[in-house]
């Protein structure tokens, strides 16, 4: 099992480090934070589109087509319904000069990216409480 750490630095913020690299998260100044990094929600829905984009870039550079301009853009919003959550993401994968021909196969490479599978096969989540 993969291992990353988030740990508390002050005030809203967590830095999380994960195979030496190291990425802040932090909450807007109206939610108590000090707007150092995106929220987690952000970095979520930038996992999406980052695992997307890898797929669709891996799958054109073993195709011969240009990824040129290649860019993949996540608008998501929260559901109005209990629990909260993000309810949709819709995903916009831009690739300038993309062969028509190849357009079914670019979909189907992008929908079967691990983060989107995850999404849809929810994973289990066990949470443990530790004092020490």
């Amino acid at each position: 099992m993969a291992r990353l750490t988030a740990t508390f630095k002050s005030g809203a913020a967590f830095n999380i480090e994960c195979r030496g690299h190291s990425v802040m998260t932090d909450q807007p100044t109206d939610n108590g934070g000090e707007d150092s990094g995106m929220t987690p929600p952000e970095f979520f829905a930038g996992s999406l589109a980052g695992c997307i984009g890898f797929y669709v870039a891996r799958y054109c550079q073993q195709a011969g087509i240009d990824t040129d301009g290649l860019r993949v853009d996540c608008d998501w919003s929260v559901s109005e319904d209990a629990p909260r959550r993000i309810g949709a993401f819709t995903i916009a994968v831009h690739l300038p000069g993309l062969p028509e021909k190849r357009r079914k196969a670019v979909e189907r490479v992008a929908s079967s990216c691990l983060i989107h599978a995850t999404l849809h096969h929810t994973p289990e989540i066990n949470i443990n409480l530790s004092t020490d």
